[in-house]
């Protein structure tokens, strides 16, 4: 007899964690999905999703949401405007998660980190917290999966077209091997299926190293909704700026990081252990809409 792993998730309803939600559906988990806002989750994820209602900051919200859950999968992100304030979400609010977790007996904890944040080159307090989020998890006693991804191919869609236009920012100097979720959220579900008590730690990039400029001209010529273009801003407009809005302060450091950040591939062990990825970007950019 087949049995149904219950997954609880935790940032459903982010631009990443949506697809890893509904994936999750797909492989055949009873999935639980962690919201602050119910519509949004209705919205956004698969209708076999279940929705309850749970906030980080509350932890008795997560005690009662991971009842009678086996994993727990968290897609956490920090805010620009989280640096000075009380509640950090990859600090407090996984410390938060952790303790319910344990509280829940649940089995395991898979993470969304990021092979970036180890760039060095700005010293940027984002990549402490989320250097930090990884020590706290590692100390956390209970068995944990972290994944460290590469530049993921639904940022394109989802965070650079403006209109018909794609946007770039400055010039990658290296490369990054992407990977889309379709791939990733196949590694999280082979990893809560995995019979073993000890943390684990996997390097999540694609088979097809691309510069961004590479990525988008790719992304462009296969992309079939609507006719695009490329448009590139200077990082010179981001730095001049970023004194006067923290928003655009997070995005130049972030961008400052992807096009100077040398990536290695390191995934050897990712792929012996749940198989090469298999989608490229060209493939799902000719079947998004």
């Amino acid at each position: 007899m087949k049995v149904i792993r219950q997954v609880a998730v935790v940032g459903a309803t982010g631009m990443l964690g949506k697809h890893v939600t509904n994936r999750l559906v797909q492989q055949g988990y009873s999935v639980t999905a962690v919201v602050r806002n119910m519509l949004k989750g209705q919205q956004l994820l698969n209708s076999k999703v279940h929705l309850q209602k749970g906030d980080l900051s509350d932890p008795g919200s997560l005690l009662t949401a991971f009842r009678d859950v086996d994993y727990l999968y968290l897609n956490l992100s920090t805010g620009p405007y989280e640096k000075d304030a009380d509640f950090r979400t990859e600090i407090e609010g996984l410390k938060n998660a952790i303790k319910a977790a344990k509280q829940a007996q649940i089995k395991r904890i898979a993470y969304l980190s990021s092979l970036v944040k180890d760039y060095e080159g700005n010293g940027w307090w984002v990549f402490d917290y989320k250097r930090e989020a990884v020590r706290i998890l590692r100390e956390a006693d209970i068995p944990v999966t972290i994944f460290y991804p590469s530049n993921f191919y639904e940022n394109l869609a989802e965070l650079q077209i403006r209109g018909n236009r794609v946007l770039l920012a400055g010039e990658q100097t290296t490369k990054s091997c992407w990977i889309g979720t379709e791939d990733y959220a196949r590694m999280v579900g082979e990893a809560f299926r995995q019979q073993h008590d000890e943390d684990r730690e996997y390097a999540v990039q694609g088979p097809e190293a691309m510069n961004m400029d590479e990525a988008i001209d790719l992304f462009i010529q296969n992309y079939s909704s609507k006719n695009l273009k490329k448009t590139r801003v200077p990082m010179q407009v981001f730095k001049i700026l970023k004194p006067f809005s923290k928003t655009l302060d997070f995005q130049y450091h972030i961008l400052d990081a992807i096009n100077h950040y040398d990536e290695k591939f390191v995934s050897e062990r990712t792929w012996d252990e749940f198989g090469k990825p298999q989608q490229t970007l060209a493939d799902w950019a000719k079947q998004i809409k």
